[in-house]
């Protein structure tokens, strides 16, 4: 059986060699246009959408840099793991300030306190997005 890490890690190099042109402009979009594309350009949007290499990015980006940006991306880091959280989890249950504790627990940084909260409240936002444009 497979560690959690060697998966986690599988998932974080095949997001990096799947990033196309077309998903560097997106991660490059700020909040409310991720949100904007997302809720009303699905199927057009190019993005990573499989939850696991989302989990994936998520965790490289808890020590305060995403690996996305030396592929060209530029964008904050809290707009990115908003971005990450919101589509990796499960579109019909809220993220709240507990969820982002808890997954950064699990994935060895916590977030906790005021920066949890705010970082919940931007991963739900993309979470609505994605089941609005989903559908």
């Amino acid at each position: 059986m497979r560690s959690p890490d060697h998966v986690l890690q599988r998932a974080f190099d095949e997001a990096l060699a799947g990033l196309s042109p077309g998903m560097v402009d997106f991660y490059s979009k700020s909040l409310d246009e991720m949100i904007m594309e997302l809720s009303i350009n699905w199927d057009e949007t190019s993005l990573l959408d499989s939850p696991l290499q989302n989990l994936a990015l998520f965790k490289d980006a808890l020590d305060g840099s995403s690996a996305l940006t030396t592929r060209g991306v530029r964008n904050t880091n809290g707009t990115l793991m908003a971005a990450f959280l919101g589509v990796a989890s499960d579109k019909n249950l809220p993220i709240t300030s507990d969820t982002v504790t808890a997954v950064s627990t699990i994935l060895g940084q916590p977030v906790t306190g005021a920066a949890a909260s705010a970082l919940a409240d931007d991963a739900e936002a993309v979470r609505i997005a994605v089941l609005a444009g989903h559908g």
